[in-house]
């Protein structure tokens, strides 16, 4: 998570180790953005943490809080219902116990902006009167709903979207093979899309059945159509997911063929050998552009496998 901060969010990672450094640890974060958990997990691993200066991410604390495990941590989630004035008391009441690991102690509130407002003002009442060593991680994707004396009362933190570059690196990191990272951010907008397919059999099937229609296309062009029933028209008959995947992954695989014919870096690295026996085709372009028109036919109410059959006429076509 270090590195990933480093290069995604390198302001906020530069003011959260300054801040550790100088023990001038901020009692109450309020992180802005679409994908704050695995962030707001790292604050509070830094927070509790003392092999580092931040969360060495390996450590028995480290470990314990990234599985919500930890005594001294309360994690709340408006994502799954609303925050209630309950959920604050309950933190309250918790945390003027003694700690239990006399490691200090950490709130999580996920999603603040769905809190009720008897829970915003008394969550302000907390905040106003900061006890030490209780920290605070508030999570929200619109700060216009967080009442601005809450928002005064945290360093707010407005994260950087993620870009494809930052996700491949954290796909990465979790061990994704090369490939897949590189691909994966150029099909979903979230790594938890990403980790929703990247071990999915859809994904690896629909990969597979990419390559064999490029190979078709070009190698055994009587033989394109019936594959690709076989195989993409036969198991995923009426899934649109599958067939909408197929025709981005097409796009996305006959551009690499592109890249590699003009020495451009491509994104299936594994198969730049492939891509390499395919003979020059001076209208792949307008191929991709037949593809695209497809994918966007694909939004409509159609038939599946009718959109299918045209899109491979058209290709086989040439224009």
């Amino acid at each position: 998570m270090k590195e990933f901060l480093k290069e995604t969010q390198p302001i906020f990672y530069r003011i959260l180790e300054k801040s550790f450094k100088e023990n001038k640890k901020t009692h109450a974060f309020l992180l802005v953005g679409d994908h704050t958990d695995d962030i707001a997990t790292f604050i509070a691993q830094s927070y509790i943490c003392h092999e580092d200066t931040l969360a060495c991410e390996t450590c028995d604390d480290c470990i314990r809080i990234k599985e919500c495990l930890y005594p001294d941590m309360i994690v709340c989630d408006g994502k799954e219902s609303s925050i209630k004035k309950s959920d604050i008391d309950h933190i309250q009441e918790e945390f003027v116990k003694s700690s239990v690991e006399n490691n200090g102690k950490v709130y999580i509130l996920k999603n603040i902006d769905n809190a009720t407002t008897q829970a915003m003002n008394s969550l302000l009442k907390f905040l106003e009167e900061p006890v030490e060593e209780v920290y605070a991680i508030l999570t929200t994707k619109n700060i216009n709903k967080v009442l601005p004396t809450i928002q005064s009362r945290c360093q707010v933190i407005k994260l950087l979207p993620e870009s494809k570059h930052s996700l491949e690196l954290k796909l990465k990191n979790e061990g994704v093979d090369e490939e897949d990272s590189m691909v994966l951010p150029h099909l979903f907008d979230s790594i938890e899309e990403c980790n929703e397919y990247k071990d999915s059999e859809l994904y690896f099937d629909v990969k597979n059945y990419v390559f064999y229609f490029i190979e078709d296309l070009y190698m055994k062009p009587s033989d394109l159509l019936i594959n690709l029933q076989i195989n993409l028209g036969k198991k995923y008959k009426k899934n649109k997911e599958a067939y909408a995947l197929f025709l981005n992954l097409l796009v996305l695989g006959m551009r690499d063929m592109f890249h590699v014919k003009h020495s451009i870096p491509v994104l299936f690295v594994k198969h730049k050998d492939f891509f390499e026996k395919m003979p020059e085709d001076g209208k792949i372009l307008q191929k991709i552009e037949i593809i695209l028109e497809y994918t966007e036919k694909l939004n409509n109410n159609v038939n599946l496998a009718l959109l299918l059959d045209g899109m491979v006429y058209k290709v086989l076509k040439g224009v």
